[in-house]
């Protein structure tokens, strides 16, 4: 083959510096040397840059204005009346830009987010970085899930293909005794089908997985419920739906297992 580009300028160079940033990860800075840390700024303390923007401007005008107008009347110091004005009123300019730069904000915000993250905590609510109480609260939607509530961290076979034919899984949970194996588009009872049989049958037999009925200690109710791989639960599942017993492996000598590798990404039988 022949090389065209090497280093970041390959497509996987492309993908770590888009991972990294536009500009390879290296530090952005403003104003020649101040570190830019905007990209992680939170809206209050986009909205506080601002503010001291604006009001460090507004200063600096009222500090020209007053300054001209000091000179024009020909204030001078009281103290030293024969002192130039543009010298005295240097000074008083100077005063008042000092004067105007607003040195509370940050503790009142700083104020502001602590009792705001004292109230969360009476709520039950951990909050480890008070610029997160902030963000909090000007989300106007969260989108969240939770294990439990709007899913049942249970994976269920819903669809198969076999021999060239696809077919339907019905059925939720790891109950084999309710729904079954139809096909896709005729909706015909396919749990006799040699397509569907063999693959199921050589499903369950690749799997250490077994399925039992169990008593809930709170509820005194049986359910069905996997010892094993979750992710070869609901092949077990799909494989009693038909009729295989759990004791069909017995039927079927393993000569050989290899175990499951992150390399190899599979079990061999």
């Amino acid at each position: 083959g022949i090389v065209c580009e090497t280093g970041m300028s390959t497509r996987i160079g492309r993908i770590a510096q888009l991972i990294a940033g536009e500009d390879g990860g290296k530090q952005k800075t403003k104003c020649g040397c101040l570190p830019d840390t905007s990209a992680s700024a939170t809206p209050l303390q986009q909205n506080l840059e601002k503010l001291g923007g604006r009001i460090g401007m507004i200063a600096i005008v009222v500090c020209i204005v007053i300054f001209i107008i000091g000179v024009a009347m020909n204030r001078t110091d009281p103290s030293n009346p024969g002192s130039p004005a543009w010298l005295y009123m240097i000074l008083i300019a100077v005063t008042l830009a000092v004067a105007a730069i607003p040195e509370g904000i940050p503790l009142c915000v700083t104020i502001s987010l602590s009792i705001g993250c004292s109230d969360m905590v009476t709520k039950n609510v951990l909050v480890r970085k008070l610029a997160a109480v902030e963000t909090l609260g000007s989300a106007s939607v969260i989108c969240s899930d939770k294990t439990g509530t709007l899913t049942e961290g249970k994976m269920t076979l819903v669809n198969m293909w076999s021999g060239g034919v696809a077919y339907d899984v019905e059925g939720k949970g790891f109950d084999p005794t309710v729904g079954g194996i139809t096909r896709e588009n005729t909706k015909k009872d396919a749990g006799s089908d040699m397509g569907v049989r063999s693959a199921l049958l050589s499903a369950i037999l690749c799997c250490n997985t077994t399925l039992s009925k169990v008593k809930d200690p709170e509820t005194g109710e049986e359910k069905w419920e996997p010892k094993g791989n979750s992710s070869e639960a609901p092949l077990v599942v799909a494989a009693r739906k038909i009729g295989f017993e759990e004791n069909i492996a017995s039927e079927y000598k393993r000569v050989l297992e290899i175990p499951f590798s992150s390399s190899r990404k599979m079990m061999l039988t």
